[in-house]
């Protein structure tokens, strides 16, 4: 849907064609929160090529608002998806002009696998007749009522729907040094237990997991959400799936941003089974996971070997701060 708030220009012939959408014979669907979809002057030539307009008033990619980006190049991506499923085409042209109408918006074009000039771009290719660009086609391939455009939107709406979310929840395990102390962690609320951990930091440990892939880093325990999952639930599910606990008590304690755009949350997680605390606690055996330890608050916090993320999660709990900047994921 089109927000009433956003500002769009009078003078803007693609201005003009998000504002009338309904009414725009070539309008295909809502492609999100960033997104029109329309079909393409290409798809003349090309049936189920897209034009995706951007749905704000602006000229280059770069424009973007960064809490914009991720959703919209995912949303192109999604596309791409569904048009190289439904049409079974050799590739894809995703281009970017905006040279006539100065409005960000993108062509994205099947190219399939009987075209005489599979080598050359579609835009070189426009002063070529139909017959001329093809081997060889089925009536109905130009047809009007071709049902291609009924699949690509049907298509394209799944793809969105079900895309993996791009947040992620991960748990900050944290364990006292002094075993006395230890001893007595049933006792302890969320709040207590943050409250000791940000006073007296260097008597205090947090639990890290090493991955099995990758870059093989350290890193806390948690994961992506799954599509629709909330961030504390995605959270627990990966503590479940990745060491086989079963978390009793959570609170959030921080959020993590990149380029302006929040990338996940972390909780403070306490599981029913305190043998958690241990030096090598049990856990069930995960591909992912090739070992786990606990480490110093302190020294994480100091260590450059550890990545950005983790340090900065364990600054951002420390310092209280509920949100943080991370130039990695």
């Amino acid at each position: 849907m089109l927000s009433p708030y956003i500002k769009l220009k009078d003078n803007c012939v693609l201005c003009s064609k998000l504002k009338n959408s309904q009414n725009d014979p070539e309008f295909l669907f809502d492609g999100g929160h960033n997104l029109y979809v329309y079909k393409s002057p290409f798809a003349e030539k090309w049936p189920g090529a897209f034009m995706v307009i951007f749905k704000r008033h602006i000229y280059e990619q770069s424009e973007i608002r960064p809490s914009d980006l991720p959703d919209t190049l995912h949303s192109l991506v999604c596309f791409e998806k569904a048009i190289r499923k439904v049409t079974n085409c050799k590739r894809i042209n995703l281009v970017k002009f905006a040279n006539v109408a100065h409005h960000l918006h993108w062509h994205i074009i099947p190219r399939y696998q009987n075209e005489n000039f599979s080598e050359n771009c579609s835009w070189e290719l426009q002063d070529k007749t139909k017959e001329e660009l093809y081997k060889r086609t089925d009536k109905e391939f130009f047809d009007k009522d071709n049902p291609i455009y009924k699949k690509l939107i049907k298509e394209s709406l799944f793809e969105i729907k079900n895309r993996s979310s791009s947040y992620f929840g991960c748990a900050l395990f944290l364990r006292p040094v002094d075993l006395n102390l230890r001893s007595e962690y049933s006792k302890f609320t969320p709040d207590d237990i943050i409250k000791m951990a940000r006073e007296n930091p260097n008597h205090w440990e947090c639990l890290l997991m090493k991955r099995n892939y990758y870059d093989y880093a350290w890193d806390f325990i948690g994961g992506n959400c799954e599509v629709n999952e909330y961030p504390e639930f995605g959270m627990l599910r990966e503590v479940s799936e990745e060491v086989g606990w079963k978390i009793e008590k959570y609170k959030e304690v921080t959020r993590q941003w990149k380029m302006g755009a929040i990338k996940g949350f972390v909780y403070l997680a306490i599981p029913n089974n305190l043998q958690f605390l241990e030096d090598e606690p049990p856990r069930i055996h995960c591909e992912e996971v090739q070992t786990v330890k606990y480490f110093n608050l302190i020294h994480v916090l100091n260590d450059s070997l550890f990545p950005d993320s983790v340090r900065g999660r364990i600054s951002a709990f420390l310092n209280n701060k509920a949100d943080f900047e991370s130039i990695d994921s």
